[in-house]
């Protein structure tokens, strides 16, 4: 059996014990052990089986037991706890990932944790006392030699704590003190944070979850450790929620844990970084596809087109002074796309998971610990990189707020790969902007002082960049995955009338429909006093998902509060429209033109309703009043060139389609002046027309067929016989 074939056989069994499908569960389960046996998993297994007869045999008889919700909870429990533990003894033989080849390596090397940490400290220490001395008499390759050697027994404690299946009371307790001692660099403890999270993603572990709910209790007043913590928490409780609401331990925990403001504000703000953190990828393709390119072609002009004296790129200070340059920023879109960018950074979207995912590739990244180690100057790979020594670049990146700390080391190991003439150009470059970069540096700091959502969002990016680009993310259980609306243990933290109003919105907006309306309702759902501008949101979301009849109940909720409402009217009437109703759509429309009736767009609309509806001298009254009050618009040309078609007013259609073909005629266009001259007998002007149509459709003959064939029934009404418009798609297909 393949180590896939075991986790498929594991996610069944854990999907039948969620759905309280015990039987099904212990069946199999005994399959999975038919295949691998184990004799002491077997004999638990059968104990927990007979525990589950006997309840339910008691169950039968009609007999009360007040233990039974008791004895329920205490199998499912077990039943997880026995999966997990059989599962491991049979991948530690079958697995190739990294996680079982520490742990053997661990096994091989008699390693404890205790041991780890003696190592540790004594490399630290060793750190610490070197680093006492008078910086003159420092030897800098030494103190980089002293810090790679305590980076290395941090890495060892992570790889530790990660690994550790179930670790042993004693391991707990040493691992408690080590989180907790003022001897412990709040770095390391970090650190120790996400090993103890990657080992629960693992496999569950509700002693480690304690443990987490303790160490946040511990450092609630220092708010790095705090977020991280809660982060943990959240996550781990994201995951495994269904197991953990089993668990009176963990549920009175977290009630008295959510009885305190700031962990509840701290839960709040990771939930609505997770959801934007899942939308990574769609931001980071919307970025380098559309805005980006969009900022480059808009402003590839600007210096062309820049009058007086000749100015330098790079010369900013000048830019400002020239008066063409705000003009120019708003007439080429460029200030709305840096705008656009902006505004999408302050929303807490992540806009630079593309460009530093090329940048993961480093050795340094090979070992999972340096994911998830904070940034420090110190470190010995920001101390032995060239900028080291630059105080205002190392203020500069350890203050970008923007950028978590996996990107931070990036940036340093990128500048160290940048061959030395042009790295040391870049860093004069930056020596020669000194009071401009400490305007830069003082701002940042001033401004952007570490608060709980700003620790929330470098933790969070850090995960998500460690769960999407690093080389080993197949080994690991993606946590950004789920809809937090599941997680029943933390729902009565997250879903309050302003978190989902916040969530459904941030959905909304990038067109999120399906999860935009999950936390809409909800929102509905558990407000007393909602707003109903909440309906024509749902109603929304319903229309772009095509769900038309919902679309229009929840417009119509909308229009009892409010029926002057002219897009809500619309929206009724284009829905109307796209289910096939037009004389309802037309109704609508109609409301709306009584509200606005100069609005040129609703005519439009009325226009095509009435036109489907064949009353083709009123669609015409309306196009010719959109033609007549549109000042340089062309809408309405080519529904008049069409209904005078029909009308068989062909000089008349004529004179139109000559306007239209003077404005980047279609196919579409082509296609319909070609009926026009075949109707008034020009076959040599209509063939011309219809090749025009056919080549712009890329020279697909079947989709312009399909497309002549739906306009066949007005043809044949202008007198044009079946065979010739047979013959005219056989002149087309053989290009004749």
């Amino acid at each position: 059996m393949t180590e896939a074939d075991i986790l498929k056989h594991r996610s069944n069994i854990v999907s039948l014990i969620k759905d309280a499908k015990l039987y099904e569960a212990f069946s199999s389960f005994g399959t999975l052990l038919n295949s691998n046996p184990n004799w002491d998993i077997n004999e638990e297994l059968s104990k927990l089986q007979m525990s589950y007869k006997y309840m339910l045999t008691y169950m039968a008889n009609g007999s009360s037991d007040p233990q039974k919700e008791h004895i329920y909870t205490g199998l499912l429990l077990s039943m997880y706890d026995l999966l997990d533990r059989y599962c491991h003894k049979i991948l530690s033989r079958y697995s190739h990932s990294l996680y079982y080849a520490l742990t053997q390596d661990f096994s091989t090397a008699k390693t404890t944790l205790k041991g780890l940490c003696d190592i540790f400290y004594e490399e630290y220490e060793k750190y610490n006392l070197y680093s006492s001395i008078p910086d003159n008499e420092k030897d800098s390759s030494k103190v980089i030699e002293l810090s790679g050697n305590m980076e290395k027994a941090e890495i060892k404690l992570f790889n530790y704590v990660w690994v550790t299946f179930r670790p042993s009371t004693e391991e707990l307790s040493i691992l408690k003190n080590l989180m907790t001692s003022d001897n412990t660099p709040t770095s390391l403890k970090q650190l120790l944070a996400s090993a103890i999270l990657l080992n629960i993603n693992h496999s569950y572990d509700e002693r480690l979850l304690t443990l987490l709910f303790d160490l946040y209790t511990h450092y609630n007043n220092e708010e790095e450790l705090a977020v991280r913590m809660a982060c943990c928490i959240f996550f781990t409780l994201h995951k495994y929620h269904y197991i953990a609401s089993l668990s009176e331990n963990i549920t009175s925990r977290l009630k008295k844990l959510t009885e305190d403001n700031n962990f509840k504000d701290i839960i709040n703000i990771i939930a609505l970084q997770f959801i934007k953190s899942c939308d990574a990828d769609k931001l980071t393709k919307m970025v380098h596809d559309e805005l980006i390119p969009g900022i480059m072609n808009a402003g590839s002009g600007f210096f062309k087109n820049l009058k007086g004296k000749k100015l330098d790129a790079n010369d900013l200070a000048e830019m400002e002074t020239n008066p063409e340059w705000e003009d120019f920023l708003e007439k080429s879109g460029f200030a709305n796309k840096i705008k656009e960018l902006n505004e999408i950074q302050m929303d807490g979207g992540d806009v630079f998971l593309g460009t530093f995912s090329k940048l993961k590739s480093f050795p340094f990244f090979h070992d999972i610990a340096n994911w998830f180690i904070p940034f420090y100057s110190n470190h010995s790979v920001v101390a032995s990189s060239p900028i080291a020594e630059n105080r205002l670049i190392m203020n500069i990146i350890s203050h970008a707020n923007f950028l978590c700390d996996s990107d931070r080391y990036s940036f340093c190991l990128s500048v160290n790969s940048i061959p030395d003439n042009q790295r040391n150009a870049m860093l004069a470059q930056f020596d020669s902007q000194n009071e401009i970069l400490d305007e830069i540096k003082n701002a940042e700091i001033s401004n952007n002082k570490i608060n709980r959502k700003q620790a929330v969002t470098n933790y969070m990016q850090g995960l998500y960049r460690f769960f999407k680009l690093c080389n080993q993310r197949h080994d690991f259980e993606n946590l950004f995955t789920g809809n937090i609306l599941d997680n029943t243990l933390l729902a009565n933290t997250i879903c309050t009338t302003e978190n989902l109003s916040i969530i459904g919105e941030y959905y909304l907006k990038y067109k999120y429909y399906n999860l935009s309306l999950s936390f809409l309702k909800k929102e509905i759902e558990i407000s007393n006093d909602y707003n109903p501008n909440v309906l024509q949101k749902i109603g929304f979301c319903y229309q772009n998902l095509k769900m038309y009849n919902e679309a229009i109940k929840y417009y119509l909720k909308y229009d009892l509060f409010d029926n002057n409402n002219i897009w809500n009217i619309r929206h009724i009437a284009a829905s109307y429209k796209a289910m096939g109703d037009i004389e309802k759509a037309l109704e609508f429309y109609s409301r709306a033109e009584t509200l606005s009736p100069e609005n040129l767009s609703i005519a439009l609309s009325i226009g095509h309703c009435l036109l489907e509806l064949n009353r083709i001298d009123e669609a015409l009254q309306y196009y010719f009043k959109v033609d007549y009050l549109e000042s340089s618009g062309t809408k309405a040309l080519r529904p008049i060139a069409w209904c005078l078609f029909l009308q068989k007013n062909y000089a008349q259609s004529n004179e139109y389609y000559s306007k239209i073909m003077n404005t980047n005629p279609s196919a579409e266009d082509f296609m319909n002046l070609g009926h026009l001259k075949l109707a008034c007998g020009n076959m040599k002007d209509a063939i011309t027309a219809y090749k025009e149509s056919f080549n712009l459709t890329g020279g697909d003959f079947s989709k312009f067929a399909n497309n002549f064939n739906g306009d066949r029934k007005y043809l044949l009404s202008c007198g044009i016989s079946c065979h010739d418009l047979a013959l005219i798609l056989d002149i087309i297909h053989y290009n004749l």
